[in-house]
C-alpha cells in the first residue's frame, strides 16, 4: 500500500506542476480571487453608503448578476459593517436586505433579483442592472461563467410569482401532424403541462413569459408569450440522432453518412454500472459482441471480447488423437481477441479507467475494419477517452464502496446420505467398507457433537469463501482557456478476494492536454500511468474445493489444519502455503499535431509509446502440518521461488493527410495515412529452493545446487502499413466508401511479407427520396447499405517460418560433444490468415426518432489458418506450420431502441434491446484432423469439417440398464461386468463394440444466439437503470467431482440424493455408483447441460439532488446511488450451481461474485 501511493503520489505531484505550468490563466484567477477577497473586505469598512451601489460591489466581487427595481432601492442608505468577505454571497444578501423589508430569489446559478413586495404589478428596471453576462466573465475563470439573462427573463421570472394568465394553443409537426405527448415548459420555472392526443395544450403563464417547448424528435423551441392569450406552435424535426458523430477508424463521421456496421456506447452508458474494468460495462450492450466475463481473481480477471463469432483456433501440434490435453478448455482461442485501439493507439482494455471514457466504438464488418488491415480480422474496439471542454473549471468525483459474494456455493449431500452412498458405491464395486461407513460409523457421525473427531464432509465452501470488500475512487480535474485546456484524473482502487491472500491495488493517473496555437495550428498530448498490484495463493485452493477427500476438519482450534487422506486442505493453502505477487507499471502516452494546411485540407502527425514492466514472485512455504485425528503429516520440506521479469517497449508513428469538401450536391472526404509500430519484448524466469526461512524471499539466497534454473527471450517486431479511406456521398442520399491497407510484418518474409486489404461499401437513404415524402410521418429515414472486404490476421509465433533447432549431444572419438539438430522444416511461404466478409445492413428510424432499429447480415470466411500438415515420415522432422484451415461464420444482428418523452410530470423511460445470432462451421482442414482433445473422464472437444470449433465429443446413450437380460441382449457394452444400473452407450456404427468410433457432436461450448435488453426510468430526480443479458444455444459437460457421484471420496452434490439407481429405484436420474470405476462418467450426452441463460446483470438506482440544493453548497451535481451485479440467473445450471459464464463444468475457477454497491458522483 505504502508503495502503491509514494508511486502515485510522485506521478501526481508531476502531473499537477505540468498541469498549473501550463495553464497561466488558473494561476492568474487564483490571485485575482484573492484581490476581490480583499476589496470585499476593504468595501465592508466603509460607513453609510446608497444600497445600490453596495449590491453593485457586490455583482462584481462575486462575479454574478444583481438586479432590482430602480424604485425598490432608490434613495436607501446601509450600514455595510454587516458585510463579511467570509460569508457566502447569500448570507450577505440575506443581512443586507431583510432589515429593510426586501427579499431576494435566486434566478439561476449566477444571477439574483432583489424584490420588494410580491404583489407589485409594474416593473420600472435600473437599466444597467440588466446586463448580458458579467463584465468580469473573462476575468473571473474560477467562478461560475454567468448564464444570459435578458429583461424578459426576468420579468418572467418576476411575474411568475406576480401574476399568470391561461394560454392555450396547438403543437404541429412542419408537415401538419398534431403532436401530441410535447412538453410546454414555462422557462427558468418548473411548471409545466404536455399536449394531449390532439396535439392542444394549455397553461397559466405570465404575459412576458418563455414557453419552451420540446419532445423526443423534434428541436427544442422557445416561445415569448408577448401577452398573447392563444399560441399555435410548428415544431421542426431533430436530426441529432442521425447528425450524431460516430467514431471511426483514423476519424469520425456522422451516423446519417455510415455504410459501415458500427456500434458504439458513451459515458453515460458505461457510468450505469461500477465495474472494475471497461469489458464488463459492454456485456449484453452492443449487437454481435459477446463479452466472456470468466470472472478471475482480483487484478488477474478473465474477460474476452468477441466479435461476429470465433474466427480461428490454434492447433500448437496437436494430433488427432485423444488424450493430449487435460480438456477442461478447449482448443486455445487467444487468437480471436478484438484490436483495441486507445485515441489511435493500440493499448489493452484492461488498462483503461472506466471513468475516464468518453465512447467506445466496435467496427464489425471489413468496411469499418479494413483501415487496420492486418489486425482486424476479429473486429476492432475503439476508445475515446474524456477530454477538457470549454474554459470553465470542473471538478469532479466518482467513487464507490461494494461487498462481493459468491454467487455459487454448490451444494453438499448431507452427512448422512452421502454415507450412505458411499457404502452402496463400495458394494457394487465388490470393494471392502471402510470402517468409517459401518453402520456403527454412521450412526456415531450422525449423533456427534464433537466435529473435530467426527467433521462435516460439507464446509470448505463455507470456511473459506466469505464476503469482502471493493472500492473505487476517481477524481478528475478540467478547464483552461481559448489557448489551452487540460483534463487530470486520479484513480484508487483497492479490492479484496473473497477467498485469504487474494487481492489487487491499482493507482492510476491520466492527463490529457489540448493546445490551440493558432486557428490551424493544434497540439494534444496524452499521458497514462497505471501502476497495478495483485496477489493470490501460491497454490489454487480452489482446485482442491471439489476434489479429494472432504472428511478434513478444515481448521482446528490449536490452529494446525485437518488433511483429507492425500494430505490436502484448500484453507491451509491459501493461509500458509505461499503467495503469488505481480506488480506491474504501465506507461503509455503520445504527442499529436494537427496543421489545416488550408480549408479542408489537413496534415496530422502522432508520435505514441507505450510500455509496461512486470515482476512476479511466486514463493511457496515450507511447513510441516499434523492431522491428530486423520493421523496424517503434510509436510512440504523445501520452500521455493519462482521470479519472473516480463518487459514490452512498443513506439507507434501516424501520419494521416485528410481532405474534405462540398460541391453543390457532391460531398467528398479523402484519408491517406502511413503509420509504424516497434515492439520489443523481454522476458526472464529464475528459480530456486531451500531458502533459509520463509521470510527470505531474495532469489539469490537459495540452495546454489541442481534445482536452480533460469530462461529467457527477447522479442522483436515490427509492422509497416500504408493506408486510405475515399468517402463519397450525393445530397446525403446516395454513399459510396473505399478503404485500403497496404500491411508488411516482421512476422512473415519474403513473398508473404506485405498483403493488401481493401474494402468497398454504398449505402441509400430511401427516406431522402421524393417518393418517401408520404411515409415520412411512420419511417422518417431509412438506409440500406452493404459492404465487402478482407481483413487479416497476424497472431502468429515470432519466427514460425524459421526452422527450429533443439539441443543435442554425439559421440566423437569417445568423448561426448554439445551440438544442435533440427526438429522442424522451415517455411518461408507462411502469410496471414485472411478473412473475406460481406455485411448487408438496414438503419430505420420511426415515430420521430423515438425507435431506432438497425439489421444487419454477415457471413466471413476465413482462409489459411495454421496447420501442421502430413508430410513423409522419411523426411525425420516435424511439419512446420502451413497456411491450409478454413472456417465460416454467418448471422444476423437485431438492435432495437426506444426513447421516450418526458411527460409533465417528470417521468421518462428509454428501453433498448438487442439479438445476434452465430452460426460457426469448420469449412476446411486440407485433409487433416480431426483433431481432438480430452479423455473419458473430461470433456472431449474436436475441430472437424462440418462442425463449430470446439465441438463438445463423445457418446450418445440410451438411458439405464435395468436387468441383467437386457445387458446380455446388447452385447455391445462400454466395459466388462456390466451390471444394471450401468449406463446404456449407443453403439452408433453398429460394429458391436463401444469404442471412439462412437462418438459424436453432443454439444456446442460457443453461443448461438446472445442477446441484451436494457431500460433506463426516470421520474423527476430518481433514475432506475436495469441490464438484462444472456445466451441460448450452448452447452456445458459436466465434469470432475460434480459427475463422478462420488467415485473418490470428494464432494458430491445434493442432486444425487435419493436419486441414483438401486433395485428398488429402477427411474432415477443417476446411474448407480461405483467406487473407483467410471464407466459411468464417460463424456456422454448424459453429462451435457443446456448452457442457456438470462441473467439481471446490473439494478442500478439512483438520486440526484434538485440543482438548487446542490447549488447552495456550491457544486453543480450531486448524485448517489444503490446497485448490484449479477443479481440472479435463470438457467438449468443453477442446480448445478455452476455459472454459465465460466464454461467449465469442473467449477474450478475462482469463483463469480455478485457485487452490492453505494456509489457518490460530484460534480463542482
Amino acid at each position: 500500500m505504502t508503495n502503491l501511493l509514494r508511486k502515485v503520489s510522485h506521478v501526481s505531484l508531476l502531473s499537477m506542476l505540468l498541469l498549473v505550468g501550463l495553464q497561466p490563466g488558473w494561476s492568474q484567477s487564483i490571485a485575482l480571487a484573492s484581490h476581490v477577497q480583499q476589496k470585499q473586505s476593504d468595501d465592508t469598512r466603509v460607513s453609510s453608503r446608497q444600497l445600490k451601489d453596495v449590491l453593485n460591489d457586490l455583482k462584481t466581487q462575486y462575479g454574478v448578476n444583481i438586479m432590482f427595481e430602480l424604485r425598490t432601492v432608490e434613495g436607501i442608505s446601509v450600514l455595510p459593517e454587516t458585510l463579511s468577505s467570509k460569508k457566502t454571497l447569500e448570507k450577505n444578501l440575506e443581512s443586507l436586505l431583510r432589515p429593510l423589508g426586501l427579499h431576494y430569489k435566486k434566478v439561476n446559478s449566477n444571477s439574483y433579483l432583489v424584490l420588494g413586495e410580491k404583489k407589485a404589478k409594474k416593473v420600472a428596471f435600473f437599466d444597467n442592472q440588466l446586463p448580458e453576462s458579467s463584465p468580469n466573465q473573462e476575468q473571473h475563470p474560477l467562478a461560475d461563467a454567468p448564464a444570459k439573462t435578458s429583461a424578459t427573463t426576468v420579468l418572467a421570472v418576476i411575474k411568475t410569482e406576480i401574476a399568470a394568465d391561461p394560454i392555450t394553443g396547438t403543437v404541429k409537426s412542419q408537415t401538419g401532424e398534431t403532436l401530441p405527448g410535447i412538453n410546454v415548459v414555462i422557462k427558468n420555472t418548473s411548471k409545466g403541462t404536455s399536449t394531449d392526443a390532439n396535439g392542444k395544450y394549455s397553461i397559466d403563464a405570465p404575459a412576458n413569459a418563455i414557453l419552451v417547448f420540446s419532445g423526443i424528435g423534434f428541436a427544442t423551441q422557445e416561445v415569448p408569450v408577448n401577452g398573447r392569450s392563444r399560441l399555435d406552435i410548428s415544431l421542426a424535426a431533430d436530426n441529432k440522432q442521425l447528425d450524431e458523430v460516430v467514431v471511426v477508424g483514423y476519424g469520425t463521421q456522422k451516423r446519417n453518412s455510415l455504410t459501415n456496421a458500427v456500434s458504439q456506447i458513451g459515458a453515460e452508458e458505461i457510468a450505469r454500472r461500477p465495474v472494475s474494468n471497461i469489458q464488463q460495462s459492454l456485456q449484453g450492450q452492443l449487437p454481435g459482441v459477446t463479452v466472456l466475463d470468466q470472472g478471475g481473481s482480483p487484478g488477474r480477471s478473465n474477460t474476452a471480447i468477441r466479435v461476429r463469432g470465433i474466427t480461428t483456433f490454434n492447433i500448437n501440434g496437436i494430433s488427432n488423437t485423444a488424450g493430449t490435453n487435460n480438456g477442461t478448455g478447449g482448443y486455445d482461442m487467444s487468437k480471436n481477441d478484438a484490436l483495441v485501439i486507445v485515441d489511435g493507439i493500440e493499448q489493452r482494455l484492461a488498462d483503461i479507467n472506466p471513468d475516464d471514457i468518453e465512447t467506445v466504438t466496435i467496427l464489425k464488418d471489413a468496411a469499418s475494419t479494413a483501415i487496420y488491415g492486418s489486425r482486424a480480422t476479429n473486429g476492432v474496439v475503439l476508445v475515446t477517452t474524456k477530454r477538457a471542454k470549454g474554459s470553465k473549471v470542473q471538478v469532479e468525483y466518482n467513487g464507490y464502496y461494494a461487498s462481493q459474494n459468491s454467487i455459487n456455493k454448490p451444494h453438499m449431500m448431507g452427512l448422512e446420505d452421502y454415507m450412505r452412498m458411499q457404502v452402496a458405491a463400495y458394494t457394487n464395486a465388490g470393494s471392502p467398507l471402510p470402517a468409517r461407513f459401518t453402520e456403527q460409523s454412521i450412526q456415531a457421525y450422525i449423533t456427534a457433537t464433537d466435529r473435530e473427531k467426527y467433521p462435516l464432509p460439507n464446509t470448505w465452501f463455507q470456511t473459506v469463501l466469505h464476503s469482502a470488500p471493493q472500492q473505487n475512487h476517481t477524481l478528475a480535474v478540467s478547464g483552461g482557456n481559448e489557448a489551452i485546456r487540460t483534463r487530470l484524473s486520479l484513480r484508487y482502487q483497492d479490492q479484496a478476494g473473497i477467498i485469504t491472500h487474494y487481492g489487487s491495488k491499482i493507482g492510476e493517473i491520466r492527463l490529457n492536454t489540448d493546445y490551440t496555437i493558432s486557428p490551424k495550428l493544434r497540439v494534444s498530448g496524452d499521458i497514462n500511468y497505471r501502476y497495478n498490484y495483485s496477489q493470490a495463493p501460491t497454490v489454487d485452493p480452489v482446485n482442491f474445493f471439489l476434489h479429494g477427500s472432504l472428511w478434513a476438519v478444515p481448521k482446528y482450534a490449536d490452529g494446525t489444519y485437518g488433511l483429507s487422506t492425500q494430505g490436502n486442505n484448500p484453507l491451509m493453502y491459501a493461509e500458509i502455503g505461499g503467495d503469488s505477487k505481480r506488480s506491474t507499471d504501465y506507461l503509455a502516452g503520445y504527442v499529436k499535431g494537427e496543421w489545416e494546411i488550408t480549408d479542408g485540407l489537413t496534415f496530422s502527425t502522432q508520435i505514441a509509446g507505450r510500455g509496461f514492466f512486470t515482476q512476479e514472485k511466486n514463493f511457496g512455504n515450507s511447513y510441516v502440518n499434523f492431522d491428530k485425528n486423520a493421523n496424517v503429516t503434510k509436510t512440504v520440506a523445501n520452500n521455493t521461488l519462482n521470479e519472473v521479469r516480463n518487459t514490452l517497449r512498443e513506439y507507434t508513428l501516424i501520419n494521416l493527410l485528410t481532405y474534405e469538401r462540398r460541391f453543390g450536391d457532391h460531398n467528398v472526404k479523402a484519408l491517406l495515412g502511413y503509420s509504424q509500430i516497434g515492439n520489443t519484448q523481454t522476458f526472464l524466469t529464475a528459480y530456486r529452493e531451500r531458502f533459509y526461512n520463509n521470510d527470505i524471499q531474495s532469489i539469490g539466497q537459495g540452495a546454489n545446487d541442481g534445482t536452480k534454473s533460469n530462461s529467457g527471450n527477447d522479442a522483436l517486431y515490427g509492422l509497416r502499413s500504408y493506408f486510405g479511406r475515399l468517402n463519397y456521398d450525393y445530397n446525403g442520399k446516395y454513399l459510396v466508401e473505399v478503404n485500403g491497407r497496404y500491411d508488411g510484418s516482421s512476422k512473415f518474409t519474403g513473398e508473404k511479407q506485405y498483403s493488401f486489404f481493401p474494402s468497398f461499401s454504398a449505402g441509400w437513404r430511401l427516406s431522402k427520396e421524393n417518393f418517401w415524402q408520404g411515409l415520412q410521418k411512420t419511417v422518417n429515414d431509412l438506409k440500406v447499405r452493404g459492404s465487402w472486404g478482407i481483413t487479416g490476421n497476424q497472431s502468429v509465433n515470432l519466427y514460425s517460418y524459421y526452422a527450429s533447432l533443439a539441443a543435442s549431444g554425439y559421440d566423437f572419438n569417445g568423448a561426448a560433444v554439445q551440438g544442435y539438430r533440427q526438429t522442424t522444416l522451415a517455411n518461408t511461404n507462411l502469410g496471414w490468415e485472411s478473412t473475406t466478409q460481406l455485411d448487408l445492413g438496414l438503419d430505420a428510424s420511426f415515430l420521430r426518432g423515438r425507435v431506432n432499429l438497425t439489421v444487419d447480415y454477415y457471413r466471413k470466411v476465413t482462409n489459411d489458418i495454421l496447420l501442421n500438415l502430413d508430410i513423409p515420415a522419411t523426411v525425420g522432422l516435424i511439419a512446420p506450420p502451413q497456411n491450409a484451415g478454413s472456417v465460416e461464420n454467418k448471422g444476423w444482428e437485431f438492435s432495437l431502441n426506444y426513447r421516450g418523452a418526458k411527460n409533465a410530470s417528470g417521468f421518462q423511460y428509454n428501453l433498448g434491446g438487442n439479438f445476434s445470432i452465430n452460426e460457426n462451421k469448420v469449412i476446411d482442414l486440407k485433409g487433416t484432423g480431426p483433431y481432438i482433445i480430452g479423455s473419458d473422464i473430461d470433456p472431449r472437444y474436436i475441430i472437424a469439417v462440418g462442425l463449430p470449433i470446439n465441438t463438445l465429443w463423445g457418446y450418445r446413450t440410451d438411458g439405464l440398464f435395468q436387468t441383467q437380460q437386457q445387458i446380455t441382449e446388447y452385447k455391445a457394452t462400454y466395459a466388462a461386468n456390466t451390471k444394471p444400473g450401468d449406463v446404456k452407450y449407443i453403439d452408433a456404427n453398429g460394429d458391436g463394440k463401444i469404442d471412439a468410433n462412437d462418438m459424436t457432436n453432443i454439444g456446442n461450448t460457443f453461443p448461438k444466439f446472445t442477446f441484451g435488453l436494457n431500460s433506463n426510468f426516470s421520474f423527476r430526480n430518481v433514475e432506475l437503470n436495469l441490464l438484462f443479458q444472456g445466451a441460448a444455444k450452448v452447452d456445458t459437460r459436466l465434469a470432475g467431482a460434480l459427475a463422478e457421484m462420488g467415485n473418490q471420496e470428494g464432494f458430491t452434490h445434493s442432486l444425487y440424493t435419493n436419486n441414483y439407481w438401486t433395485p428398488d429405484h429402477t427411474d432415477a436420474r443417476f446411474p448407480r455408483p461405483l467406487k473407483f470405476d467410471l464407466r459411468n462418467v464417460a463424456t456422454s450426452d448424459r453429462l451435457i447441460i443446456d448452457g442457456s441463460y438470462v441473467r439481471l446483470k446490473n439494478i442500478q438506482l439512483a438520486y440526484s439532488l434538485p440543482a438548487a440544493i446542490a447549488n447552495k453548497v456550491r457544486l453543480n451535481r450531486i448524485r448517489t446511488y444503490v446497485s448490484a451485479t449479477n443479481v440472479f440467473t435463470i438457467s438449468k445450471l443453477n442446480e448445478w450451481n455452476l455459472d454459465p459464464e465460466a464454461g467449465s463444468g469442473r467449477a474450478v475457477y475462482y469463483p463469480q461474485t455478485a457485487l452490492y454497491t453505494l456509489g457518490l458522483n460530484l460534480q463542482f
